[in-house]
C-alpha cells in the first residue's frame, strides 16, 4: 500500500508524467530504499536527475517536503473577484477544465446495479455485463465534478475501489499474483469511457506535451536512452565499483576474459574462474550495453564474447533482475503450463489454438513449447517472430545462409517439428549468437533473457505473448510501462496504420488474464 501512496504523490504533483518514466522514477526510488510516503523527504533532486527534468526535480522534491501532496485540494475558497481568481491560477486548479473532485469523493454504491452489489458484499467477481455498467456510472459520477478527468484523477478513484473491495476488482493471475499495481484493467476501462463520452467535445479534451528527448532519429531506431531499456531491471545501471576494484584492474579482467576466448572459444566459459570475473566486471558490461548511441551485438561479441555462453547471458540476467532464470522459468511452465492448456482445451478461443492442441500428443511432444505456441495462437501473434523451425543436421553457418534472420532474438528449432525440438540455436541481428543445445527450455531462457541483456524492445507482432512470459512465468511486474515498441503500428480492427498508445501493461494481456479466467 506504501507504494502506491509514493505513486499517487508524485502523480499529484506532476500529472502528465509519462507512464514509462513514472515506471523507471518508482523503480529508482525503490532501489533508493524508500519504503514510505515519509521517506520521500530524504529524496535529493540529484536522485531525480536521471528521469526527470530541472525543474520537474525542484517541484517534485518541494511536493515531497510538504503533507499537502497527498491529497487532490478543492479550490481555495475565494471572496475576489473574477478577474482577480483569473490572474492567480493554480496548479491544483489546472488539473481539470471544470473544478476538481472533491478530496472526499466516493463512488455511489447504492447505485450500482444489483450484480455488482452483490458481488462486492460477497467479495466475488461481477460479470462482464455488471462490471461494464459499473464503469459507466463511476464516470457518470465523477463527471458530475470534472467533464474530463485526468488519468490521475482516474487512478485515484480506481484505486479506492480496488482498495475497497480488493477480491472483486484487483488484477490477479490464477495463482494469486497481483498484475501490476492491480488496478490497470479498470483504470483502462475507465479511462476508456472518459475519453469516448468526451469524443466530440472539443473544449475539454487534453493535449499532453511531448518530450523533445523521446524522439527518434528519422527513419531509426530510437537512439537515446529511456525507461523501456530499464523496465523491470533492479542493477540496470550500478555505479559503485566492487569492493578492492578500480577502473584500471576491471578492464585488465576483461581483457583476460577475452584473451581466454581467443585461445579456446566458447569452451573458455567453463573455466571455473570466469563466473567470478563475470560478476566483478559486471558494472563494466553494463556500462558498454547501456552507451549511446547502443553497441551492434557484433561489438558486443567483439568486447564481451562470453556473454553469449548459456552460463554469461544466465548469470548477467541474473545480476540485472535478480532472477535465476534457469530455476525460475521451468519452474513457472511446470506450474502454469498444465492450467494453460487445460484451459485452451475448454476454449478454443480461434482455429489456431485447435491446430496447436490437434497436434500436441503428450508423450511425444514437448509441453513447454505447446504452451508457448498456445498463447502465440492465442493472441493471434505469429509464431515465426520468435521461432524459426531448421533442419536437425544444419549448422549456423548454414542457417545464416539460407534463411533470413531477422534483427529481433529469434529461436531457431531444430527437429522433426517445433513441438518435438531435438536442439536450438539463437540468433540475434541476423547472426547465429548461441547454441545449438538440446534442452529447449534453456532456449526460451536465453531468447527471453537477451531481451533484457541487451536494451532490446519486444517485438510488436509478439509483444503479448513476451509480456506474458515475463509476467505470468518470471514474476517481472511492474506497475506501470511495457517493454513493447512504441510508435506507429498497424490496427488489428481497421488494418490501418495508427500510432501505438503507451499504455500501462497491454490491454489484450489484461483481457486474456482477467475476463477469461487465467
Amino acid at each position: 500500500m506504501a507504494n502506491l501512496e509514493i505513486r499517487e504523490a508524485i502523480q499529484l504533483s506532476l500529472p502528465g508524467l509519462p507512464d514509462e518514466t513514472l515506471a523507471s522514477l518508482l523503480e529508482s526510488l525503490r532501489v533508493l530504499g524508500v519504503e514510505s510516503k515519509k521517506d520521500l523527504q530524504l529524496v535529493r533532486e540529484e536522485d531525480l536527475a536521471d528521469y526527470l527534468r530541472p525543474i520537474q526535480c525542484k517541484r517534485l522534491i518541494s511536493a515531497f517536503k510538504h503533507e499537502e501532496h497527498g491529497t487532490i485540494e478543492e479550490p481555495e475558497p475565494s471572496t475576489s473577484s473574477t478577474s482577480s481568481t483569473l490572474s492567480r491560477p493554480s496548479t491544483r486548479r489546472m488539473l481539470s477544465p471544470n473544478r476538481p473532485l472533491p478530496t472526499n469523493f466516493k463512488v455511489q454504491w447504492d447505485k450500482m446495479p444489483s450484480g455488482i452489489r452483490t458481488a462486492v458484499s460477497s467479495s466475488s467477481r461481477p460479470s462482464a455485463g455488471d462490471r461494464r455498467q459499473l464503469v459507466r456510472l463511476v464516470v457518470e459520477q465523477m463527471r458530475e465534478h470534472d467533464v474530463n478527468p485526468s488519468r490521475a484523477i482516474c487512478l485515484k478513484v480506481v484505486k479506492s475501489i480496488v482498495r475497497e473491495y480488493p477480491r472483486s476488482f484487483t488484477d490477479v493471475l490464477e495463482d494469486g499474483e497481483i498484475i501490476g499495481d492491480g488496478c490497470g484493467s479498470l483504470l483502462m476501462q475507465i479511462k476508456t469511457r472518459v475519453e469516448h463520452v468526451n469524443r466530440n467535445n472539443t473544449l475539454a479534451r487534453r493535449r499532453q506535451e511531448r518530450n523533445s528527448r523521446s524522439k527518434t532519429a528519422e527513419g531509426g531506431r530510437n537512439m537515446s536512452r529511456g525507461p523501456v531499456d530499464q523496465y523491470g531491471c533492479v542493477r540496470w545501471q550500478p555505479e559503485d565499483l566492487p569492493s578492492g576494484e578500480t577502473e584500471e584492474t576491471l578492464e585488465d579482467l576483461r581483457r583476460q576474459m577475452l584473451q581466454l576466448y581467443l585461445q579456446e572459444g566458447m569452451a573458455g566459459a567453463d573455466r571455473g574462474d570466469l563466473q567470478k570475473w563475470l560478476e566483478i566486471t559486471y558494472i563494466l558490461q553494463r556500462r558498454f550495453l547501456n552507451g549511446n548511441p547502443p553497441p551492434s551485438i557484433s561489438d558486443v561479441k567483439d568486447t564481451w564474447p562470453f556473454l553469449f555462453s548459456q552460463r554469461g547471458l544466465y548469470s548477467h540476467f541474473h545480476l540485472l533482475t535478480n532472477i535465476p532464470i534457469l530455476q525460475k522459468l521451468p519452474e513457472a511452465i511446470g506450474r502454469r503450463g498444465h492450467t494453460i492448456m487445460k484451459f485452451f482445451q475448454g476454449h478454443k478461443s480461434n482455429s489456431e489454438v485447435g491446430e496447436v492442441l490437434d497436434a500436441f500428443q503428450e508423450k511425444e511432444e514437448n509441453k513447454a513449447m505447446c504452451t508457448i505456441l498456445l498463447l502465440l495462437a492465442h493472441f493471434k501473434e505469429p509464431k515465426e517472430c520468435i521461432f524459426l523451425q531448421a533442419d536437425w543436421s544444419a549448422t549456423a553457418a548454414d542457417i545464416q545462409r539460407s534463411a533470413q534472420l531477422p534483427s529481433t532474438p529469434l529461436l531457431i528449432v531444430q527437429g522433426e517439428t517445433l513441438m518435438k525440438p531435438d536442439a536450438w540455436l539463437l540468433s540475434i541481428e541476423g547472426q547465429v549468437v548461441m547454441g545449438p543445445d538440446n534442452n529447449i527450455t534453456n532456449g526460451m531462457a536465453a531468447l527471453f533473457a537477451s531481451y533484457y541483456n541487451f536494451n532490446l524492445k519486444y517485438l510488436e507482432e509478439a509483444a503479448c505473448t513476451l509480456e506474458f512470459v515475463q509476467r505470468g512465468f518470471m514474476g517481472i511486474n511492474p506497475q506501470m510501462g511495457s517493454k513493447a515498441a512504441s510508435g506507429k503500428v498497424v490496427s488489428r480492427k481497421t488494418g490501418k496504420v495508427v500510432e501505438k498508445k503507451r499504455g500501462a501493461i497491454n490491454p489484450r494481456l489484461y483481457t486474456f488474464t482477467q475476463v477469461d479466467g487465467l
